[in-house]
């Protein structure tokens, strides 16, 4: 495949302006890594070999620190050339970082506490235009759920979808309120990048 991708996504995967609600556990289907036949047209699977969902974390000084989720499952929903619906599930004791260390303490309960929420999903409700579109859904993660809403550039063809959606997330209104040292805060606001490739 040419390109392989999500937080939520961020997705880090984690979005600007988003409003949060109380844990209401959605279940989206993720689907099984087959191709399942949806009421608006086809669906594309969302693996961990076709997608990509990527993290950048950084503190008040500029300083940044990367990272992502490594099992990643779901369904993309296409009727003709548009994409219908985004349904994604994230295992969160997947994350991965530029640092062991780091690692360690994202997962604890500084931050996506691991072993109490173990997943981290995210169901649209609705996706607006064509190309270049504006994707809404609840993202549920650390327990906590909120509507977001986030822009992506998309292309169907014939038996591919491919989706780019670079856009923040602001941890602290799912929940996740750590702050680091005081003299040099991390930052609210996390950098979510999904990238999608799939057949």
């Amino acid at each position: 495949m040419s390109r392989n991708i999500l937080i939520i996504c961020a997705m880090a995967l984690l979005l600007t302006g988003c409003n949060s609600e109380e844990a209401t556990n959605p279940s989206p289907d993720a689907g099984d890594n087959t191709t399942p036949e949806t009421s608006s047209g086809s669906g594309f699977a969302v693996t961990s070999e076709n997608t990509k969902v990527l993290f950048v974390g950084t503190k008040k000084s500029g300083d940044s620190q990367a990272g992502g989720f490594k099992e990643v499952s779901g369904t993309i929903g296409v009727d003709g050339d548009k994409i219908t619906s985004v349904n994604v599930v994230i295992q969160v004791d997947s994350l991965f970082s530029d640092q062991d260390k780091l690692t360690g303490h994202l997962k604890n309960e500084d931050f996506f506490s691991v072993k109490e929420f173990p997943e981290l999903t995210f169901a649209s409700s609705k996706v607006e235009g064509s190309g270049e579109v504006t994707i809404t859904g609840e993202l549920n993660m650390h327990g906590q759920t909120g509507e977001i809403s986030f822009p992506a550039t998309v292309s169907v063809t014939d038996g591919n979808v491919k989706l780019d959606a670079k856009f923040k997330v602001d941890r602290t209104k799912f929940g996740m309120n750590y702050t680091g040292q005081p003299d040099n805060p991390i930052n609210a606001e996390v950098d979510i990048e999904i990238l999608v490739n799939a057949e």
